[in-house]
C-alpha cells in the first residue's frame, strides 16, 4: 500500500508523505470511563473487520495499518457502553494522514463523549463525539 506525494514534515523529521506510507499507522483507544465501566468497540474498513472488543477499566485497544497509494483508507467504528452509543470515523487518512496525526492516533472513551487528538493540539481534544 502508498501513498501520494507530496511534501510536508511530520514529527519524525520526515519530509514526504512517500517516505511515511512506509511506516505503520497505530490507532490507539483508551478507556476513561467512570466507575470502571468497560466498553465495546467493533472496528471496520472497506478490506477488514477488527471484531468486536471489550475494553476493561484503564485498558486501551489499539491497531495499526498503512495508508494506501490513493489516501482513501478509512476505518470506522461503533463505540458502545452504559451511557451510549456512537459510530464514527475513527482514521480518514484525508483528515489524519500528516495532519492531524501522522503515525500515532490516540482517542479516549470518557463519559461525556467519544474524544481525539492531534499531534499538536496538547492535551485537549480536537475532535468530540458526544454519546446518542
Amino acid at each position: 500500500m502508498y501513498g501520494i506525494l507530496y511534501k510536508y514534515e511530520d514529527k519524525n523529521g520526515k519530509s514526504d508523505k512517500l517516505e511515511a506510507l512506509f511506516d505503520d499507522i497505530n490507532v490507539s483507544t483508551s478507556n476513561q470511563l467512570p466507575n470502571g465501566a468497560p466498553f465495546t468497540i467493533h472496528g471496520k474498513s472497506g478490506d477488514d473487520d477488527l471484531g468486536s472488543h471489550v475494553i476493561g477499566a484503564g485498558q486501551s485497544y489499539g491497531f495499526s495499518f498503512k495508508v494506501n497509494f490513493f489516501e482513501t483508507t478509512l476505518f470506522f467504528c461503533g463505540v458502545g457502553w452504559q451511557g451510549g452509543q456512537v459510530e464514527f470515523d475513527i482514521y480518514e487518512a484525508k483528515r489524519d494522514f500528516g495532519l492531524r496525526c501522522n503515525n500515532e492516533c490516540k482517542w479516549q472513551v470518557r463519559g461525556d463523549a467519544v474524544v481525539g487528538f492531534s499531534m499538536d493540539g496538547g492535551p485537549n481534544p480536537d475532535i468530540v463525539i458526544p454519546w446518542k
